[in-house]
Order: structure tokens, then sequence, then C-alpha cells
């Protein structure tokens, strides 16, 4: 295994990029799991060894735009650590509004038992449970893979969740009478910006794609509306296509936009019609 100073690796991936020594420092530093002050207090940062693995993963980083998150399978999600890789979603700050937003209304309404759909990574489901112990939690995806992170997520940050493989509500309808709150983030993006961006490309597309709209996630539930007609639910979505999703949604039960916490239009509350 090869072995190169951190300035020479710098020259490497630099190209046309304006980069700084210390951006790749602070990449250094996630990626060996130092603090920065580790690699500032020697006389010359050019001249740190690194490891042949590590440089792999810093180039990877700069010239393939790779996430960090992957690379070092490790996401914060409202102060847990998850373990995270290319079968499940990043979890985003915006996803932790809507936990925020759950856990007031398991609170206000004495909500016993939810249902997360789509739970990739289980940051949903498993910081429902670590906020709130006593409130029963299922959690189900159609990808086994992305079950499988869940399920070591779970056990890892010691929480006790019911998890069961399949689409939408399938594989939770024996149990669905005891469900009172349904929540999602799930596949909303459109198909076209997801085939036009980069950002996006290492992530599952199954967890993403919401169709040429970004509406097939959401008609789709419309086939349970009966089953659906007394359930609390909260889903994310795009600013830029929840009047469309309102609308869906409106044939289940009364819709209410909320708003993230950078104050976009990001979540849909239904209740029940009467």
């Amino acid at each position: 295994m090869w072995k190169m100073k951190l300035g020479e690796l710098i020259i490497k991936i630099k190209g046309d990029k304006n980069l700084s020594p210390f951006s790749v420092l602070k990449i250094l530093s996630k990626l060996e799991d130092r603090d920065l002050t580790f690699y500032l207090s020697k006389k010359d940062i050019n001249n740190i060894i690194v490891e042949e693995d590590v440089a792999k993963k810093v180039k990877k980083y700069f010239l393939e735009d790779y996430p960090l998150e992957y690379l070092t399978n490790k996401a914060v999600f409202l102060g847990n650590e998850f373990y995270v890789n290319e079968d499940v979603l990043i979890p985003r700050i915006e996803t932790e509004d809507l936990v925020l937003l759950t856990l007031n209304l398991i609170n206000e309404y004495n909500i016993k038992t939810v249902a997360d759909i789509g739970t990739g990574s289980g940051a949903i489901a498993i910081s429902i449970k670590k906020s709130l112990p006593e409130v029963n939690v299922w959690a189900t995806d159609i990808s086994s893979q992305a079950l499988k992170v869940a399920k070591l997520n779970a056990s890892k940050l010691d929480v006790s969740i019911e998890f069961a493989l399949g689409s939408y509500l399938d594989s939770i309808l024996d149990n669905i009478d005891k469900i009172e709150l349904i929540i999602s983030n799930p596949p909303y993006v459109e198909t076209n910006f997801i085939e036009k961006t980069s950002f996006l490309k290492y992530e599952p597309r199954i967890a993403l794609d919401g169709g040429q709209d970004g509406q097939n996630f959401f008609r789709e539930l419309l086939r349970y509306s009966d089953i659906l007609k007394d359930k609390v639910m909260i889903f994310e979505t795009t600013e830029f296509n929840i009047e469309k999703t309102a609308f869906i949604l409106s044939k289940i039960g009364k819709t209410y936009k909320l708003p993230d916490s950078f104050g976009k239009e990001r979540f849909i509350l239904v209740f029940p019609p009467h």
C-alpha cells in the first residue's frame, strides 16, 4: 500500500479547481476521524502523510463529487449518528423538521402507533422511537438492502422497531387498524430533474424518482383511501409541487401545508375528513 504527502495529493486533485489546502484538510479530518487541530499543529501541512485508501477517498470526493457521508458511512440526524451507504438516501436537515413536527403531533393527539413508509436508513422511525420510547413504530421499505441498513441502525441506537418489507402499505395491511399516524419522506423528485442534475446521482433512484410530475407515490396512496381516512398522515415533498400533492391528498382528508425551518412549504399534513 502506497502513501503520499498531502502537498502531492493536493496537486493531483487540484486541476482547474480553486482548491485550498484547508478544504482538503477538512475532508481528511472527517475521513480519518481526527480533529482539525491535529493537522494544523504540524509544522508543514504539505508533508502530512496520507494513506492510499484515504487518498483515494479524498480524490473521489473532490473529483467525482462523491458524497462524504457515503465515504465515511456516517450521517448525523437529530444528534444521532446513522450508518449510510448507497442503498439509502442521505438524511437531510429538512427531514429533521418533518420528525419534529411529527413528535408534536404524536404528543398533541396521544398517538400510540406510527408507521414510517419508505424508511431507508431508518432515520425517521428511529428518531421517533428514541424521542418517544413508549410509541410503537413500524418501518417499511421496498428495498431489502435498505431494510438491512435500517435494522443495523436500530440495533446500533438501541431501539425496537417493527420492520416490514414491501411497497406502499402492503406489508402493514394486517396491522393497519392499530396504526394512527403515517409518516413518509417518499420519492417525490421529478424524473427529468434527476436526469439533469448530478448531485443526486449516487443516491438510490428508487427512493427519489416520483415520476414525470413527482406525484406517483401520492397518486398510488389513493388506492388505500378507504383505510386511510381515519389516519393522521404527514409527508415531505418539494415546495415546487406542493399544490399538486395537496390536491391529490385532499381526496383522502383535510390537507394543510407546513413550512420547514427555512420557511419553504415542504410538508403536507392530512387529517381525517370528519
